[in-house]
């Protein structure tokens, strides 16, 4: 599905008629909401659910310059507006978590429940800041394979050797505007510190992580959890830095067992919405 928010046109897909809370899924990157399909085909029984495509990545559209994790926040809230969802429990993945962030603090009446996956709060070191600028600049002469070649691998877990699964991961990343890309690079240098007020988070939250990540390591769950009210921490062994999609059964599994923790899940008649 397609619509135009914010003078961009977005993709997204929207399934699922449950009576539970809408589930609101936010890819990292460089991905796109296919990420994310092993979700929407679990939970849209129970859940509406949704998944954008950033401004930018997967098949939305992409503008010049920097594009903050605020701005990718605003582009998800109209989205929802659109959409006439109502507070919904949103998900977001690595950047997708610094979005969920930047959306939680703008946009507290809009939001539920909150899951943080594979992420963390801190802004990029001086050093790492540095390292995205200098990438954009190549993605700018040779294109996103720059990008796809270098987090690729990094996205599975050492040990999986499940050559689809791989290409799958590739998959993710391949179709995104270049343009897009070097926005999200320049936004998550330029992206604020998000600790200072994580105790203001004033919504149930769960904190996923894989074991093996070494993309945001599990020590940064770790930190959420602590930092946030109300928060459950799961670690999902066997799993690298794209664990929704690596291990989607364990992943399901604590998003659903969450759900009943929190009050959401419908299949146990506690859902509020």
């Amino acid at each position: 599905m397609r619509t135009k928010v914010n003078g961009i046109e977005v993709a997204y897909t929207d399934e699922g008629e449950g009576k539970g809370l809408p589930l609101v899924f936010v890819h990292g990157f460089p991905l796109n909401r296919g990420t994310w399909s092993k979700q929407v085909g679990a939970f849209k029984a129970t859940n509406r659910v949704i998944a954008p495509d950033l401004r930018g990545l997967g098949e939305s559209e992409a503008t010049g310059g920097p594009v903050s994790m605020s701005r990718f926040a605003e582009d998800l809230y109209a989205l929802l507006q659109h959409l006439d969802t109502g507070p919904v429990i949103l998900a977001g993945h690595s950047m997708g978590g610094y979005v969920a962030l930047a959306f939680a603090k703008a946009f507290p009446q809009a939001l539920r429940g909150l899951v943080l996956v594979g992420t963390k709060a801190g802004p990029d070191t001086p050093e790492a800041a540095a390292a995205r600028r200098a990438t954009a600049e190549k993605v700018r002469a040779k294109g996103v394979s720059v990008v796809v070649d270098a987090m690729a691998p990094k996205m599975l877990s050492s040990g999986n050797t499940d050559a689809a699964m791989a290409q799958s991961v590739r998959d993710f990343m391949t179709g995104s505007n270049p343009e897009g890309v070097v926005g999200a690079l320049l936004g998550m240098a330029e992206r604020p510190d998000a600790g200072a007020w994580l105790d203001k988070i004033q919504v149930p939250t769960l904190v996923i992580a894989g074991a093996d990540d070494t993309i945001i390591p599990p020590s940064e769950a770790e930190a959420l959890t602590k930092a946030i009210p109300n928060t459950q921490l799961k670690l999902i062994f066997d799993a690298g830095h794209l664990v929704a999609f690596e291990q989607f059964g364990a992943f399901n599994e604590a998003l659903r067992d969450w759900l009943a923790w929190a009050a959401f899940d419908p299949r146990r008649g506690m859902c509020d919405a």
